[in-house]
């Protein structure tokens, strides 16, 4: 009798643990509150940095991210910033944007994008700005971002 009470005792555990995982995992409201209060967020090399601005162009806007120099400890010496392109009611074949990121009233590079083909072009007019990291088409938008380097 106390053998049978202690295996229906382990398996009455199990079930609870088995059914308190499938709930928590499952539960986008509760783990969502969890990890709010913990304070964790997306690092900003995941999800391009904080919004800093945004061009309204009729058909389309570009969204400006804030330039990405975030380190584990301190701040990197190479970062990037990530641009991003959504259509209002369509992109055009061709985008040409310059994007004053620093803030100074001077352009800092501008961008020629070809939705069509997929292509990019930079032409740097700071000297902290590098190259094309990435350029991919998202959803019916697209992103790049642009590798920077830290200027003392």
């Amino acid at each position: 009798m106390k053998r049978a009470l202690k295996i229906a005792g382990y398996t009455w555990a199990v079930a609870c643990i088995v059914v308190v995982l499938a709930t928590f995992v499952g539960n986008n409201y509760f783990s969502a509150k969890l990890a709010s209060s913990t304070g964790i967020t997306i690092s900003p090399w995941f999800s391009g940095g904080e919004i800093v601005g945004s061009i309204d162009h009729a058909t389309y806007k570009t969204v400006i991210h804030r330039p990405v120099f975030d380190g584990l400890i301190g701040e990197r010496k190479e970062g990037f910033i990530q641009i991003e392109w959504q259509p209002v009611t369509a992109l055009p074949l061709v985008i040409e944007d310059g994007i004053d990121f620093t803030g100074d009233g001077k352009e800092d590079f501008a961008f020629r994008l070809d939705t069509a083909a997929g292509r990019g072009t930079l032409t740097p007019r700071n000297p902290s700005v590098i190259a094309i990291q990435t350029l991919v088409k998202v959803n019916q938008g697209w992103v790049a971002r642009i590798q920077l380097r830290k200027v003392s």
